[in-house]
């Protein structure tokens, strides 16, 4: 009888306990996408063989032109940096030929590897990053879209801004001086 209450006691206290300690080691392994800092955007994270990296993008909403990429590398067994890869950023697109730029170690952390390429035409581009070390290396494929630059869009309304800008800089000046011949005049008289 004693040894029923206690399996049944056991039962009540010893799985939630256990389900609590589980739900707690566990925890620590959600990928949860880390935040990205101002101005960049988290365009890819991926636990690839030994690397665990966050590919980032800057602007945010690419449009032709420079885009900048960081890569946050760290070792997937140990979640340590990794600071001694060899990074290499690749953009390429049907109608171009493939670009290519070396990711450079940041000075401050030496585990975020930048570079930069020029996107210069708008449309669908395939981003390939490739990570080298000593006992290892991964690609990670990642499209983006980069839109048109729209300089064109606000092509009237900035002829129209300039030209107001324009008879501002000559009209003040103009009627500053009559506003002071009317003056120089009253004093005169």
């Amino acid at each position: 009888m004693f040894y029923k209450n206690l399996n049944i006691s056991l039962k009540k206290i010893v799985f939630p306990f256990i389900i609590f300690c589980l739900i707690l080691l566990n925890f620590g392994s959600i990928n949860a996408e880390e935040p990205a800092p101002d101005g960049f955007k988290n365009i890819s994270s991926e636990n690839s063989g030994k690397f665990k990296s966050i590919l980032q993008m800057s602007p945010p909403d690419p449009i032709a032109g420079p885009v900048k990429f960081a890569l946050i590398l760290k070792d997937s067994n140990t979640n340590l940096p990794i600071e001694d890869a060899k990074v290499d950023f690749f953009a390429e697109t049907q109608d171009e030929p493939k670009q290519y730029t070396i990711g450079l170690n940041s000075p401050q952390f030496k585990n975020i590897y930048i570079g930069m390429l020029e996107l210069e035409k708008p449309g669908d581009w395939i981003i390939e990053t490739s990570i080298k070390t000593n006992n290892a290396e991964t690609n990670i494929i990642t499209p983006i879209i980069v839109k048109k630059r729209s300089r064109s869009d606000n092509y009237f309304s900035g002829n129209i801004l300039f030209i107001a800008v324009t008879l501002a800089f000559i009209a003040i000046p103009l009627w500053l001086r009559r506003e002071s011949k009317k003056a120089l005049s009253k004093r005169k008289s």
